[in-house]
């Protein structure tokens, strides 16, 4: 796995959530959307998405040692894939691309 197809599963799972949320009550939040009756879920979706983004950016910019997690130590971590290449050296790799998938040209 790439460092470019770790991020895009990221950005990949935001957009699933979203759209389970928004579509379906399999889950906790998609049942408590559904009991709010809206005929326009488009606010909602817009607080899930930058709600999501924020989250997911935040994850893996701590991954990449560019920002603490929660209220721990900023460090970088190195992430392997199950053969073993390495997928983040936490180098800064990792940032640019979350960048570019959560809110640049490739979001």
């Amino acid at each position: 796995m790439t460092s470019e197809e770790f991020v895009k599963g990221f950005k990949d799972l935001k957009d699933d959530l979203i759209k389970e949320y928004l579509n379906s009550q399999q889950t906790e939040v998609g049942k408590k959307i559904a009991e709010l009756h809206l005929e326009d879920k488009s606010q909602i979706k817009s607080i899930l998405d930058g709600a999501l983004t924020d989250c997911m950016y935040s994850i893996l910019l701590g991954l990449d040692g560019c920002a603490s997690i929660g209220n721990n130590m900023q460090q970088p971590f190195q992430i392997k894939d199950e053969n073993g290449q390495a997928v983040s050296e936490g180098d800064g790799t990792l940032e640019a691309l979350a960048y570019d998938f959560f809110h640049g040209e490739r979001s």
